[in-house]
């Protein structure tokens, strides 16, 4: 039924309406609440409290769905909104935040990706969030992606430590709130890493390669030091190593220290019409492929 002004219904009917479906909306909730915690509880617990994949499948689903004047961004938050808050996220968890940025810019961001339940703690620098986030299982990083790094804080990214497990934002939209480009750490053994782009840390005794963006490969972050150059690669996950450091030496050298960091689902540009949502960004380089002085 429509509610536009023109629809025939009087102030009163129409408060009536609204007051029906936010009934319905409350209750819907309710049930919801209820069925994630039965599910917790009949999982012991053993379902991880982040579980990015899961997370990002219901978004395509609702930008799939979405239609209407609500801004989609509104809705993404919403919903983002109800899956905190109809699981433990925010029990037991703290979300550390990268120091290098914008202090106000990553508290938006971690709100509204995780809610007002978490405990957000700022850390000096993103070396620091990788550290924090290592040491405790459950707790997540937000870490601000800079196309030049003031450290190659990724080295300390490991199998039994911190890994990357998302990439934000997820749907891709202009003049969006919460728009600072970002990975997700966590530490998290039932994490699998099936994403749909793998991350690399990539390490090179002379310069980074001309060609990357011509095999696929998006450079999210470099360092640049008197030894060499460090990047951090984004790639297909459908690729294996081998694959990697193929299209490392076809885009001009084979690095020295090439290891999987993580991944994460595919952003999806919210931009396009619902038959094309879910054509993923695909990862592109930096320009030139090689990142400039």
């Amino acid at each position: 039924m429509s509610l536009s002004p023109d629809n025939g219904m009087s102030p009163d009917e129409m408060r009536t309406r609204l007051e029906e479906i936010d009934s319905r909306i409350h209750k819907a909730l309710i049930e919801r609440a209820a069925l994630e915690a039965g599910q917790s509880a009949g999982q012991n617990s053993e379902l991880p409290l982040f579980r990015p994949e899961r997370d990002a499948d219901q978004i395509r689903q609702l930008v799939e769905r979405h239609s209407g004047p609500l801004p989609l961004a509104a809705l993404e938050q919403i919903w983002r909104d109800i899956i905190c808050a109809c699981t433990n996220l925010g029990a037991d968890t703290a979300v550390y935040l990268d120091g290098t940025a914008e202090l106000i810019e990553m508290l938006d961001l971690a709100r509204f990706y995780f809610g007002f339940s978490v405990e957000l703690v700022p850390a000096s620098d993103a070396s620091d969030v990788v550290g924090a986030v290592s040491d405790t299982a459950g707790d997540l990083g937000i870490i601000a992606l800079n196309d030049r790094a003031e450290l190659p804080w990724w080295r300390g990214l490991s199998e039994t430590g911190a890994r990357v497990r998302a990439r934000l934002p997820f749907v891709v939209l202009d003049e969006r709130p919460a728009d600072l480009p970002a990975l997700v750490l966590a530490r998290d053994d039932r994490l699998v890493d099936t994403a749909d782009v793998a991350v690399y840390d990539a390490r090179w005794s002379d310069r980074l390669p001309g060609k990357l963006m011509d095999q696929g490969i998006e450079v999210l972050s470099f360092f640049r030091s008197a030894n060499g150059v460090d990047a951090l690669l984004a790639i297909s996950g459908e690729l294996t190593e081998e694959d990697v450091k193929t299209a490392c030496i076809a885009a001009g050298a084979e690095p020295d220290v090439l290891r999987c960091v993580g991944g994460y689902a595919a952003p999806i540009d919210g931009e396009n019409d619902q038959e094309d949502a879910f054509e993923s960004t695909e990862p592109s380089g930096p320009g030139e492929g090689e990142p400039q002085e």
